[in-house]
């Protein structure tokens, strides 16, 4: 503060001189080093200082400058010019000040901005700095996990894969861009993969399936893909990564299964078959001798004198019947014992259980046993394989006769029932009054290889379960209240 009213004293001292000076050679009175030395004090000192020199100045000008000089008394012409000059070196004074104040706070305003963008790019080279650092981890741990992830872009085109992945279909980085992934899929399941794909990127939903990719030596293998949007803060997505995880010997495996299920399947059919080839031989016995009497019939009628064409007519029509129903129980038996793909068809089931039941009919009455159906008449058809569903219902009606086999003194029953369970399922039950089975072992019954009866193998239920499985069905049993077991099984209808 010294310093600065030092300074304006100083200011004030030299344009003083400065008057002197010249007034020596002019006789006029100059005033503009004063009014140098207010603005010079304003803009160095503050409006303190600037003041200070207002005052002095006034002074100085006033004793040695204005008539009468050397006093401090002002006649009136000079009184309206030290007026005026008053007023004047306030408002210079004030300006200066104000000036040289928004000058400072302009530098210190500046001052504050470059502070703050070198912290901000400094803040901005440690981010940029931990980012390229966790991309770098990034990507050593995706080289590190054992398995193939490559990633895409929010419009689905691929932009990162890992040396894993790049080194099975033998592609760099550049081939494997875009689109061009896609190459590599299987032609047979690319308009799948393609698909999938672009399902996932519209509805941002997880991103699964699989497909065969083609490998850097040309064989292909089963992958399983499965990817995962970014969601961004603001609710996009930029970025998916997918991982593909190597499933051939599983899928290898699954085929395995299904060919021995199916071979399985054809031995227990002809097992069960093998049990029922008296009952078959007399059903189709049945026709043929109803044929063969007709004929004879036929023949009589036709010796006649005269001929008795209209009896010899109707032997004729019945021959033709009774052969008909030989070939449907030949055509049935045949079908049954037939290694082929299963077909499915719209089916009535209440149909396939009448046609079982007959071929059942003399072996039950030889056991004594009674077979009674209880069928809903507004069963809606079933999508299924005639053959894979008459195996499963016979199977449970040749269970239910041989659980009563050894039942003494109590009725022999087998109730077969269907009805519709809800709008998209039907339910077909198997009921006997045989020994029945206790609830730690309904579920065991299922298992492959696992039997109560002694010359059982254990896998005609096994088989039956995998076979309603197969038709998005399910097999179940349960005791039956007052003896015995109830085998039940749903399918959906095409409602």
């Amino acid at each position: 503060m010294i310093r600065r009213y030092a300074i304006a004293i100083s200011f004030v001292t030299i344009a003083f001189a400065m008057e002197l000076l010249l007034q020596r050679f002019f006789p006029h009175l100059f005033l503009f080093q004063f009014f140098a030395a207010i603005v010079a004090s304003a803009w160095y000192g503050g409006m303190g200082p600037a003041m200070l020199t207002v005052v002095v100045s006034i002074l100085a000008v006033d004793y040695f400058f204005l008539p009468p000089v050397k006093s401090f008394v002002v006649d009136t012409t000079a009184g309206a010019y030290l007026a005026s000059f008053v007023a004047a070196a306030l408002a210079a004074g004030w300006v200066s000040s104000s000036r040289k104040k928004s000058e400072e706070s302009l530098k210190e305003a500046r001052a504050q901005l470059e502070l703050r963008v070198a912290e901000r790019t400094t803040d901005l080279q440690q981010s940029n700095t931990e980012l390229r650092e966790s991309e770098r981890r990034l990507q050593i741990l995706t080289e590190v996990i054992p398995q193939q992830i490559w990633s895409a872009t929010s419009d689905g085109s691929v932009d990162y894969c890992n040396r894993r992945l790049l080194d099975y279909v033998g592609r760099s980085m550049e081939d494997m861009r875009g689109e061009r992934l896609l190459e590599t899929i299987h032609s047979e399941d690319r308009d799948r993969f393609r698909q999938s794909w672009q399902l996932a990127l519209s509805s941002a939903q997880i991103f699964e399936g699989e497909w065969r990719v083609r490998g850097a030596d040309g064989n292909y293998r089963w992958f399983f893909t499965r990817g995962v949007p970014l969601v961004g803060t603001d609710g996009k997505i930029p970025r998916w990564y997918m991982t593909n995880t190597d499933i051939e010997e599983r899928k290898t495996a699954e085929q395995a299964l299904m060919k021995t299920q199916a071979e399985l399947a054809h031995l227990s059919r002809a097992l069960t078959m093998g049990e029922l080839t008296a009952s078959i031989a007399h059903e189709v016995n049945q026709p043929l001798t109803a044929v063969v009497t007709y004929g004879h019939a036929c023949l009589e009628w036709l010796s006649a004198n005269p001929p008795n064409l209209g009896e010899a007519r109707i032997a004729a029509e019945k021959i033709i019947e009774d052969g008909s129903r030989a070939g449907a129980v030949l055509s049935a038996i045949r079908a049954l014992f037939k290694k082929e793909v299963p077909t499915k068809e719209w089916l009535d089931m209440n149909e396939v259980i009448r046609q079982l039941t007959v071929f059942l009919r003399e072996e039950a009455v030889a056991n004594q046993i009674s077979i009674r159906t209880n069928l809903a008449s507004d069963l809606p058809k079933v999508k299924a394989d005639r053959i894979q569903l008459q195996q499963v219902i016979l199977n449970l009606i040749v269970n239910a006769m041989e659980a009563m086999h050894a039942s003494t003194g109590r009725l022999k029953e087998v109730v077969i029932s269907s009805s519709k369970e809800s709008s998209k399922n039907i339910l077909v039950m198997v009921e006997d009054c045989g020994v029945g089975f206790g609830e730690e072992i309904a579920d065991k019954i299922f298992n492959p290889f696992f039997t109560t009866k002694p010359q059982g193998i254990g896998m005609g239920l096994s088989i039956s379960r995998s076979i309603i499985e197969a038709h998005e069905g399910r097999l179940w049993a349960v005791p039956r209240p007052s003896g015995g077991a109830i085998f039940q099984f749903t399918l959906q209808t095409g409602a």
